[in-house]
């Protein structure tokens, strides 16, 4: 468990006080900034909770007291030191300062400096005050500055708040500054001293005796000022407006301009008047720097202020106007930033027929801006571009009719023609540069983004880079030219899942498709890897219109070669892309030659262990492939043999890998057995969720679960067919708890899908892909002979459950075929409605090759389902023969449902190939109520108070921040209980790794999930639960309590299982992996 810097605090006063009494002044410098850096973290900390305190074994207050011993020893250092440890204890102090405002989500933090945090500040403040009594300028300087850090403090004290603003009309600059900025920080707590500091200020700013650089800061200080909405209108009204009219210095213009900008950003009652005031700085007449500033100034404003005012059309016709116009980049950064917001504000009332000639200024401008010295400036405008006419499309036309001029589509061709441009300038130089390359993936990214959202747009934008790329086929474009293609075969690989996805695949979008993968493939000029995947551009596309497989295995074969010219030529990292690429595509007999390969050449035991997982992983996969098609995929399997593949010795201890029988049987268990091996291989030493395999060893778990239920289903198939009728019923339990076994690997597919924190959402759709199939295949599993045999020791609520679980993921993509599921639930089981309740983002599916696929045999197992049970009802009591049909007829069903779903390639996620840890949790416990931490136990009859620490592992800082609320729930129960000599081995060993698809895994989630969204539970007597809510700090750690009612546990030693999950700030929840094993405590008679 990782301490808290309440718990460090003693250690680091002792080190501080160690360095500060060095004659190294090296070693004190070095101190004080270390100090400082830990002072940062402690600020950031939440209030200490009594858990916190006794897990520590701290004493309440003592964090405080070595707060004010570490603050006291700085103080002492500050009045004792030269004027670099001065400088250097001020410098300290002012980045604690600039951190808490800057990195706290709470504007007014006061973090380690806040007032009840402090109970000595009256001291620290004399012994500062006494220094700046007897020191020169730059001390009274450095001391008023301490006094701003220390602003909640130091404001309520009359003698600072008298030398604050005596320092203000003092003669010296620095004074003036110095002060300046500690009545600034004192006005953010006080609105009585903000008024008399205004009058000052009013002065300061207008005395012709204050130097030049005092009236200026003076100026900048006005910002502070709006704090309360009567001190920010009389700052803006009254005073700041008049100084800025009477001045004329451009210097005090411009710096009062930022300030009263920053105060009616704060005003919903300024924001008009002060745009209205800018626009009045952007003529001609007025100097340069006035107007960059007007526009900077409405660039914060509009930032801001969220739009809490009407948008004058006359802000929006200044900056087209001033974008026409030359403008040094900075002008046109801040100009084209307005107009963004201008036109993206939901505000924005525009009608139709305005849109197309918005829309043509718009390209105007961004035409002009692409131009731009600045790739900043430039990239913006490709953002801007995009989203606004997204934004209009959607308002005036949303489907594409081969019409090349709506908006969206001026749009992509906008971005191609640009791409081209960057592309022949870089060939015609023969030198691509840095920035080149970076603004061509970055116009490519922002295609991806059209399409993402104008998705019916893809056969226009295919049509586009076809040409795009014919344009580079007949120059030497070396590696510049493959990466161009490697971009446009994403974009085309999007274009060709939303066709497939929202059924528009036509043989035109086919046709262009081939062509461009011709093109590119009979170009010399780029390397053998673009070649790889273009050749396996459109295997899933016609894989799924089951057609032409011919084709798709030719260019496989050609895959192939291409990617044994990858070996010959030792490029051996493009080889391995090339194999990852294959495997995300479900290439799976490329995928196997290419891994084999690599084999052959790695040195590492660790890539030796990985590289061979994935060799075993593509067999399986590719042998269930060849399975569903065998005459034509023998050519792919031939290729192998002659080419003598390093991936055959591999698999050789399996079996032959031409033994194909016809009974899917023999060849599921063999798929099975290379299943458990690739596991194997990746788990020898990776058994947690730290480590870098964990993702990869739980999916492999759950897809060797799936096909060994499916071999036991063909085994029970086998038996009941074409038996007696008694020989079916003795198969309907068998088939009960394979169906079982199927919904909870489905609930396991689900928790896989939530328990990783980075997974992109392909991934995610990927893994709910095979959540559905075990849903189908439980769903047919338990329906099979459920109408003949419906009375033969049969538990309806199963029944009800696989139709309530199918229904939910399908919901929202078929919903046809889930009104007939829940026709059924009415008719079968009785229930009038479905209870599958709120859809999690895990069902949340889209039209993927792997989730079509399922969903008609979804159809079909439905529509068939129904036919039985339309049979069923016709059948007379004692009709032997109608009833051995019915059964049959059940048993052919559940057949061809899985010999089906083995015919659905499933492509393997991206995120399988991602080896970080994973984020995971720790959780740490001790009695509330005693200080022996190693041991947990309670008195017979009484109940189990804890102190816990949830502790996150591995996860980035940007995870942690979106994390908005951290739950874990502890369940433990009689049968729980632990043999009594393992249980001090057991509370120190860390978790191995387990079974996804476990009852109480599964169970402990399910009911998080249900607290989190407010579901009621369920009580039972002999178990015992609660939920915690933690809040985490920096680190990730959180402190809470819980109390365990186990006043029923006989003596004994028991186990608390337990979960964690969390919210983001998007709502989603998110499952956490258990690096640590439960807590075991121990009912024990007194002593």
């Amino acid at each position: 468990m990782e301490r808290t810097p309440a718990a460090c605090a003693m250690n680091w006063s002792i080190q501080l006080d160690k360095a500060l009494r060095s004659n190294n002044s090296g070693k004190r410098t070095e101190a004080i900034q270390e100090t400082g850096a830990r002072l940062e973290w402690w600020s950031t900390e939440p209030e200490l909770s009594m858990a916190e305190y006794d897990m520590f074994g701290l004493i309440p207050g003592e964090d405080k007291l070595f707060a004010n011993a570490i603050l006291l020893r700085l103080a002492d250092t500050f009045v004792s030191g030269d004027k670099h440890t001065k400088l250097c204890v001020v410098k300290m102090f002012l980045s604690e300062f600039k951190h808490r405002k800057t990195k706290s989500s709470n504007r007014n933090n006061k973090g380690f400096f806040s007032k009840h945090n402090i109970p000595n500040h009256l001291e620290l403040l004399r012994r500062i005050k006494l220094c700046f009594n007897s020191g020169d300028e730059e001390v009274r300087a450095m001391s008023l500055v301490l006094f701003g850090c220390w602003s909640d403090f130091s404001k309520d004290n009359a003698e600072i708040r008298y030398l604050v603003f005596s320092c203000i009309v003092s003669c010296h600059v620095l004074e003036v500054k110095a002060s300046l900025f500690a009545a600034g920080c004192f006005c953010e707590f006080s609105d009585d001293f903000a008024c008399v500091f205004l009058e000052m200020l009013v002065k300061v700013v207008s005395s012709s005796d204050m130097p030049f650089a005092g009236r200026l800061a003076g100026v900048r200080a006005f910002a502070k000022l709006g704090r309360s909405s009567a001190l920010s209108s009389r700052a803006y009204e009254v005073e700041g407006t008049n100084l800025i009219l009477d001045s004329v210095d451009d210097d005090i213009m411009t710096t009062m301009l930022i300030s009263l900008s920053l105060i009616a950003s704060r005003s919903a009652l300024l924001i008009s008047r002060q745009v209205d005031l800018l626009l009045t700085f952007l003529s001609e007449d007025k100097s340069l720097s006035l107007r960059a500033t007007s526009l900077r100034c409405l660039n914060i404003v509009l930032s801001r202020s969220w739009f809490r005012f009407s948008l004058p059309t006359k802000l929006m016709t200044a900056m087209f106007n001033t974008l026409n116009a030359e403008l040094q980049p900075v002008m046109q950064h801040d100009a084209i930033h307005i107009l963004y917001e201008i036109l993206m504000s939901k505000l924005l009332s525009i009608n139709g027929s305005e849109i197309n000639e918005c829309f043509t200024k718009i390209l105007t401008i961004v035409e002009t801006v692409v131009q731009s010295l600045s790739l900043s400036n430039r990239l913006f405008a490709i953002h801007f571009l995009a989203n606004i006419s997204v934004k209009f499309t959607r308002k005036i036309d949303t489907t594409y009719d081969r019409n090349d001029k709506t908006l969206a589509t001026q749009a992509i061709s906008f971005l191609v023609d640009r791409i081209t441009l960057l592309t022949n300038s870089v060939l015609n130089r023969n030198q691509p540069n840095l920035e080149t390359e970076q603004e061509t993936q970055s116009l490519f990214r922002t295609i991806k983004l059209l399409l993402y959202k104008c998705p019916n747009l893809g056969e226009f934008a295919l049509n586009k880079l076809h040409l795009f790329v014919k344009c580079l086929l007949h120059k030497d474009n070396g590696t510049f030219g493959s990466k161009l293609v490697v971009c446009v075969s994403k974009v085309v690989n999007l274009c060709l899942k939303n066709t497939m996805k929202y059924g528009n695949f036509s043989s035109e979008i086919q046709n262009v498709a081939r062509l461009m993968i011709n093109d590119v493939c009979g170009c010399g000029y780029f390397d053998h890897y673009v070649h790889v995947i273009y050749h396996l551009l459109l295997l899933k596309e016609i894989d799924e219109c089951n057609k032409d497989h011919a084709y798709v295995i030719e260019n496989e074969i050609l895959a192939l070669e291409k990617a044994k010219k990858l070996m010959e030529v030792k490029d051996y990292w493009s080889a391995y892309k090339a194999g990852k690429y294959a495997c995300v595509h479900g290439a799976w007999f490329m995928a196997a030659f290419i891994f084999g390969e690599l084999l052959t050449v790695v040195h590492s035991d660790s890539c030796h262990q990985w590289l061979t997982s994935l060799t075993l992983f593509a067999y399986s996969e590719m042998k269930i492939l060849y399975c569903s098609l065998p005459k034509e995929r023998s050519t792919l399997l031939s290729w192998l043999v002659g080419n003598r593949s390093s991936s055959l010795p591999i698999i050789g201890v399996l079996g032959e890998i031409s033994k194909t029988t016809d009974h899917e049987i023999e060849n599921l268990d063999v798929v099975r057995k290379i299943l458990q091996v690739s596991k194997e291989m990746l788990s020898a030493n990776d058994v947690t969720p730290s480590g870098r395999h964990y993702f990869q060893i739980q999916f492999l778990a759950l897809r060797a679960n799936v096909i060994e239920i499916a071999v036991h289903v063909f085994n029970e198939i086998s038996k009941g067919q074409n038996s007696h009728l008694q020989h079916g019923a003795s198969s309907v339990q068998p088939l009960t708890q394979l169906s079982t076994r199927l919904m909870k690997l489905a609930h396991g597919y689900d928790l896989v899908a939530t328990s990783f924190m980075n997974m992109d959402p392909t991934s995610t759709t990927i893994i709910s892909s095979h959540a559905l199939s075990c849903s189908l295949l439980a769903f047919i599993t338990g329906f099979s002979l459920f109408f003949q045999f419906e009375n033969v020791d049969l538990q309806s609520d199963l029944h009800a459950m696989l139709i309530n679980d199918l229904v939910g993921r399908l919901w929202c993509i078929d919903r046809e075929t889930s009104k007939e599921l829940l026709l059924l639930l009415k008719t079968c089981i009785g229930q009038p409605k479905s209870c599958f309740g709120q859809l999690s983002k895990t069902r949340r599916l889209e039209n993927t090759y792997e989730v079509t696929s399922i969903i008609k045999i979804c159809r079909f197992a439905v529509e068939r389902v129904v036919d039985i049970q339309n049979a069923a009802k016709r059948m007379h009591e004692n009709d032997d023969e109608i009833q051995s049909q019915i059964v049959n007829d059940g048993l052919e069903l559940q057949l061809d449902v899985l010999k089906k779903w083995l015919n659905v390639s499933f492509m393997t996620p991206t995120y399988y190939f991602s080896l970080r840890p994973c984020v995971s949790c720790q959780l740490f416990a001790m009695n509330r109520d005693s200080q022996n931490g190693a041991k947990i136990s309670v008195l017979p009859g009484h109940q189990l108070h804890l102190d816990l620490c949830l502790q996150l592992n591995d996860v980035l800082p940007e995870s942690r921040a979106r994390i908005t609320k951290l739950y874990c729930i502890l369940k433990c129960k009689i049968s729980y209980r632990q043999p009594s000599q393992s249980q001090d081995v057991k509370s120190q060993t860390r978790m191995k790794i387990h079974d996804w698809a476990d009852d109480a895994v599964l169970e402990l989630n399910d009911k998080l999930i249900k607290y989190v969204n407010k579901c009621e539970k369920d009580d039972d007597g002999r178990i015992t639960e609660s939920v915690v809510c933690f809040r985490l700090n920096e680190k990730g750690q959180g402190f809470s309590t819980c109390m365990l009612n186990v006043s029923m546990f006989p003596l004994g030693s028991y186990e608390i299982k337990w979960r964690a999950g969390c919210l983001d700030i998007d709502g989603c929840y998110w499952s956490l992996n258990s690096s640590s094993s439960g807590p075991v405590f121990t009912v024990q008679k007194p002593c």
